[in-house]
């Protein structure tokens, strides 16, 4: 299959492939090779572009070259300059080569070590044995309806099969000779329409028809109707109506058999019915059905038991166990024959048989047949072949207890809870995390685990309704009381039918992130200061300058010329010491802003007022915006309620916003910067959008990523809209980007309302 037979066949259609590359070239990379050619990693869209390995003639290496794999070599690093590479695949099984991959791997290159690629094994034996047993399944059903209709055919009674509108879609051969019609005159007409000569002309009567009781009930119904012909004479016939089920049970129409009693009515009528029900037993149980004498020799058997023995009837006939199969396997099949003789009761069990061509598990049920004094005069036996069943439970123990490893094996914190919110699984990762034993939380609220409890209905509330919770910062309480900062990720436990049975939930310590954190948030806030320090300057000089003019003017009167009289010199001091005072004011509170702006800061939850906000930082931006011949424009919607977020951390992400757009429009030679508040939905939406080049496809995606820039190099850190975007979620707020090249950039924050 080429590259584009895959992508048609790819379920999704995905825009390409996930170009794979692998190191180690062993037997492990020969089944992946394998598999991306086959229909499991084929499907899933794999396509291997290189393969590495120390030995050229590794068995993968080889593999990998006889199918065309464009780059084989015996350097990995040879890899990274593939193009379009998306995935490396690490099969040597060593630490060290995973780690040095790790390490110098491209950035958007992912890796899957030996550990994981190993779920690529385990994943394709499970669907093989999935496809195996659907395969047996379309098999045995093609045999079915086949087996069906010959019966169908075979059957001398007339047979009718109507829909729930009465309208025949099918009738046998034998309908058709006896009352000389052809399918095409049947089909798709009323039954009451068709003549039928043995049952006489219909009457649509609840009396005379089964049809009205077999649709109401779901059950079998019977009847016998007699009518007389053209010569006067009386026919009797028997009337048999089946419901007709489609897969979910439901009854879709009835199938009509019709059996002329005429000769054999009374006790021959009743002995018909029986034998004509254990018939239909016989050959449309699905189940392998056989009868033994007393003898152990088979009286008869069904289709599905010369299918599972693998042997004709006439073969099974006459014979016992020994003479059909092994001693073992015999001994296997007569198993619980003796106890249903003896006590004349049911017995269920399950045996592993060697049939000779392959083994079985058989899950049978094993009745003796009675007499009409109660005596056993024959055995039944009722047999399934679980095979199929038991190899997927098989499948499915190895993969629950390799899922149940990497829980337990997983230093992340993992908890799942039932609908009522109490524990169900603690991991030995949660147990060193937070100081408890599995067994001593187990059966307890996961709330206990909360400072506030009323925040774990929170988030629960948000899961029940289908919202995503994920990386949400909380502090969980240890055992011995201690805050530990976790980043949480909840979500539903669902079982295969979709329906959510519990929660599991998965947290990280993130204390030493935290730490980090706020290093570098403390040095991106004093690069902040210094980028405002321009402006400052101006804002301290502007009221120095003020009160420069007015202490000179004041000084002037005192010190030349003929002093003024003492009311008009009290008037001037009155008039001009305020100012000052003022002024004196004013410079204090920018250099106290300035200082705010350069302490650091715990996050926590405030009640900051976004307009003010704006307005507090926007006059240490304006000279820097002035001089790149920048204009800002304000649109705020008056008397916003205030949001629940530290002030000067909201005040942070606006300065790093609007110190983006100002240095954006700066390479343009100047250009618009435009502020729009309102609320929305309960939230405070602040709008930040300018007019400048934009933002390339390639970095808006990855613009909120660490060490991210547009600037040149030297620049910019990269840090600042990380820092934004990791303040805004740790308020559980939001913040998006909308930017072509060419359209200018907006950025949009929600923030709660408080």
């Amino acid at each position: 299959m080429n590259d584009k037979e895959k992508r048609q066949n790819w379920p999704g259609k995905r825009a390409r492939l996930l170009n794979t590359a692998i190191v180690g070239g062993g037997k492990g990379c020969e089944s992946i090779l394998r598999m991306a050619e086959g229909t499991f990693l084929g499907r899933q869209g794999m396509h291997v572009v290189g393969v590495a390995d120390p030995d050229p003639q590794a068995q993968g290496a080889v593999y990998a070259r006889n199918m065309g794999v464009a780059t084989v070599t015996t350097d990995y690093r040879e890899l990274f300059a593939i193009p379009d590479l998306d995935l490396i695949v690490e099969l040597t099984g060593l630490d060290e080569v995973r780690d040095e991959i790790e390490r110098t791997r491209p950035r958007h290159v992912h890796l899957i070590d030996h550990f994981g690629a190993r779920l690529f094994w385990e994943l394709q034996q499970a669907e093989e044995a999935i496809d195996r047993q659907r395969t047996e399944m379309r098999e045995q059903v093609e045999a079915e309806r086949e087996r069906i209709a010959q019966i169908l055919d075979s059957i001398p009674d007339e047979i009718l099969v109507v829909d729930k509108e009465m309208v025949v879609q099918d009738a046998n051969s034998s309908f058709l000779r006896n009352n000389t019609l052809k399918i095409g005159q049947v089909r798709g007409c009323h039954c009451y329409d068709v003549d039928q000569a043995i049952r006489g002309e219909c009457q649509v009567a609840v009396a005379n028809c089964p049809f009205f009781t077999v649709m109401k009930d779901g059950e079998p119904q019977s009847l016998v109707r007699k009518h007389f012909d053209e010569h006067g004479r009386a026919l009797y016939a028997v009337i048999v109506g089946a419901p007709l089920r489609d897969k979910e049970g439901e009854v879709v129409g009835m199938i009509e058999m019709i059996r002329d009693i005429t000769q054999r009515i009374g006790l021959e009528k009743a002995l018909a019915d029986t034998e004509v029900r254990l018939q239909q037993l016989m050959e449309l149980a699905p189940l392998a059905t056989y009868v033994k004498n007393r003898s152990g020799q088979y009286m008869d058997v069904n289709p599905a038991a010369c299918t599972m023995f693998g042997k004709e009837e006439s073969e099974i006939i006459g014979k016992t166990d020994l003479e059909l199969f092994p001693r073992l396997a015999a001994e296997s099949m007569r198993q619980g024959d003796r106890e249903a003789w003896q006590k004349s009761t049911a017995v269920s069990l399950d045996t592993e048989v060697d049939l000779g061509d392959r083994r079985a598990f058989l899950s049978t049920v094993k009745f003796p047949i009675l007499d009409e004094q109660g005596d056993p005069t024959a055995l039944c036996g009722l047999s399934k072949d679980i095979t199929a069943q038991k190899e997927a439970e098989f499948a499915l123990d190895q993969t629950r207890e390799y899922l149940q490893n990497i829980m337990n094996n997983s230093p992340v914190i993992i908890v799942t809870t039932d609908l009522q919110g109490k524990i169900v699984s603690f991991n030995r990762g949660a147990e060193k995390s937070l100081g408890y034993e599995a067994d001593d939380v187990i059966g307890k609220p996961a709330s206990i685990f909360y400072q506030d409890p009323t925040k774990r209905d929170e988030l629960l509330a948000m899961v029940v309704a289908g919202q995503e919770v994920r990386d949400y910062s909380y502090e969980l309480l240890r055992k011995d009381g201690v805050p530990l900062p976790v980043s949480i990720t909840l979500a539903q436990l669902q079982d295969s039918e979709g329906k959510m049975i519990g929660t599991v939930g998965m947290s990280k310590d993130i204390s030493h992130r935290q730490a980090l954190m706020g290093q570098v948030l403390q040095s991106e806030r004093m690069a902040a200061v210094g980028r405002l320090a321009s402006g400052v300057a101006h804002e301290i000089n502007n009221p120095l300058a003020i009160i420069a003019e007015i202490a000179g003017y004041l000084n002037d009167l005192l010190t030349t010329g003929e002093p003024l009289p003492a009311e008009e010199f009290q008037q001037e001091l009155m008039e001009g010491l305020p100012k000052i005072l003022n002024h004196v004011k004013r410079g204090r509170t920018i250099t106290r802003r300035l200082l705010n702006m350069g302490r650091k800061t715990e996050a926590r939850i405030d009640h900051a007022n976004v307009n003010a906000s704006l307005d507090e930082i926007l006059p240490f931006l304006e000279k820097e915006a002035l001089l790149a011949e920048v204009k800002i424009h304000r649109d705020y919607q008056p008397e916003l309620p205030k949001v629940a977020m530290e002030e000067m951390q909201m005040q942070e992400i606006f300065i790093n916003l609007i110190s983006n757009a100002i240095h954006a429009l700066t390479k343009q030679k100047g250009g618009n910067i435009w502020l729009k508040t309102r609320q929305q939905d309960g939230k405070i939406i602040i709008t930040v959008r300018d007019d400048g080049p934009g933002i390339d496809d390639e970095v808006r995606h990855r613009l909120f990523d660490p060490f991210v820039t547009t600037k040149p190099t030297g620049q910019g850190t990269g840090l600042g809209l990380s820092i934004c975007y990791a303040i805004v979620k740790r308020y559980d707020g939001e913040i998006r980007v909308i930017s072509k090249p060419g359209e200018g950039a907006t950025f949009t924050v929600y923030l709660k309302v408080h």
